[in-house]
């Protein structure tokens, strides 16, 4: 009864928010989602040459051709199968998975946004693969906060992580410099006092910028502070949760990061970075793209690890791919997962996507990852990046969240009391379903030190 009341209220939930998040075909039949806009082969089945037809939808773009070349591969090297990989925009896609949950309509592999996953596996979206890939080896390959997001509270895998991207600090090294800092600041006491030498009110130039909008946004770029001071969204109302609310808001209040970093999603702090207005940005894998393009020049960067309270922190991004619930080629589909997530296939995926491998031993395999300087502190900071959630409710906690770091951050209530009347939201939620304890505990890689 529990499980139905859970599936229910989850169905509700994301029948709601699947508009928000944008920030008829049955298991082995056509790729064809039906008069939505994605694309599908019109020649799938005679180019099958017999084999089972499975579909593959997905929502990437740019990255397509990519993922459809491995698809091709693939379909080359074995005959039990023939994968026809499928656009279906995003928000598409979460309400075919919405709609699938009920009527059983559902492709056989499917892309999700991996704090999402937790959500619609409660919705029985996705098949529970455990006994497939508990006991393969090359897990152990795998970054633990990506891994994690694959997993319910019992440890259990519903997919494979695909692609990751996580935070780290980039520093115009010449405000830096100027202010007397050769290097960037490794802890939260060095930082401070970065930030204290380089904020220029005169000139609008302020210390540090990040996202601290009141969105998802807002919470992925929230979370390693709270986790670096050793807190977690499930421990809002710790000292350490607090430590960290604490720390971002004496920034704002001390007039060392603009107040409307309330109001900024992650692209107007990087444009604030780029034209000279902060000496420091929390920023993404993905500004790798442009920002030599955008900066143009106009000074030195470089980009370290999010500075240090008790330890190093960061947060993921990126898709999982799961095997979909009532498929006739379970076992097929995840050998194509373990195939696609393989180290060289990871790597050079990730690499053509402008994207970060999901697998430790994928880094070494292409030269943009071991040439790029860059690229090498965020594959660094994969080590320390967590998962949001996982968990069944996670808007809801997030929401949650970044409402009251919002709150304090604008001075309409202690950190402490913000923390607090969250937790108050968050813990009944949690008692009842719990986080995985990896989660809690860091998920930090093995060999790491």
């Amino acid at each position: 009864m529990k499980k139905r009341i859970q599936k229910l209220t989850a169905l509700l939930l994301f029948g709601s928010l699947t508009v928000s998040l944008l920030t008829g075909c049955g298991g082995g039949n056509s790729g064809s989602s039906g008069g939505d806009g994605s694309s599908s082969s019109e020649e799938s089945s005679e180019s099958s040459g017999g084999a089972g037809e499975v579909t593959l939808w997905h929502y990437f773009e740019h990255e397509a051709p990519d993922l459809e070349a491995i698809v091709e591969k693939y379909n080359e090297e074995q005959d039990k199968i023939h994968i026809t990989a499928t656009y279906v925009s995003r928000e598409e896609l979460m309400n075919q998975y919405t709609i699938g949950a009920v009527s059983g309509e559902l492709p056989d592999i499917g892309m999700v946004d991996s704090p999402d996953m937790a959500s619609y596996v409660s919705l029985g979206v996705f098949e529970d693969i455990t006994d497939d890939v508990g006991s393969w080896e090359d897990l152990d390959q795998f970054y633990p906060g990506p891994l994690l997001s694959c997993q319910d509270a019992d440890g259990k895998y519903y997919g494979l992580p695909n692609n990751s991207n996580c935070l780290t600090l980039a520093c115009n090294m010449d405000i830096l410099k100027k202010a007397g800092f050769n290097e960037p600041p490794t802890t939260w006491d060095e930082f401070r006092k970065v930030c204290e030498k380089t904020t220029n009110a005169s000139d609008g130039v302020y210390g540090f910028a990040m996202c601290a909008i009141g969105t998802e946004e807002g919470t992925f770029q929230l979370l390693p502070w709270i986790c670096s001071a050793g807190g977690n969204i499930d421990t809002l109302d710790s000292p350490e949760s607090i430590k960290g609310i604490q720390f971002l808001t004496d920034l704002v209040q001390d007039g060392l990061m603009s107040k409307e970093v309330i109001n900024w999603q992650q692209s107007e702090a990087y444009n604030s970075f780029c034209a000279g207005k902060a000496a420091m940005l929390e920023s993404g894998t993905w500004q790798l793209a442009d920002i030599d393009e955008k900066i143009n020049g106009t000074f030195e960067y470089q980009y370290a690890l999010l500075p240090k309270d008790e330890e190093y922190s960061s947060t993921i991004g990126g898709e999982n791919f799961g095997v979909c619930t009532g498929t006739e080629y379970r076992d097929e589909c995840v050998d194509f997962l373990k195939y696609l997530m393989n180290a060289q296939n990871n790597a050079d995926f990730t690499a053509a996507a402008a994207k970060l491998p999901v697998r430790k031993d994928a880094v070494s395999l292409n030269e943009l990852f071991t040439t790029d300087e860059r690229y090498a502190v965020f594959n660094e900071g994969m080590n320390y990046a967590r998962a949001r959630g996982p968990h069944a409710q996670w808007p809801t906690l997030s929401e949650a969240f970044y409402t009251a770091v919002q709150q304090s951050l604008l001075g309409e209530k202690s950190a402490e009391d913000a923390m607090k009347d969250a937790a108050a939201t968050i813990d009944p939620i949690v008692a009842e379903d719990p986080l995985p304890e990896a989660s809690i505990g860091g998920g930090v890689a093995d060999d790491v030190n």
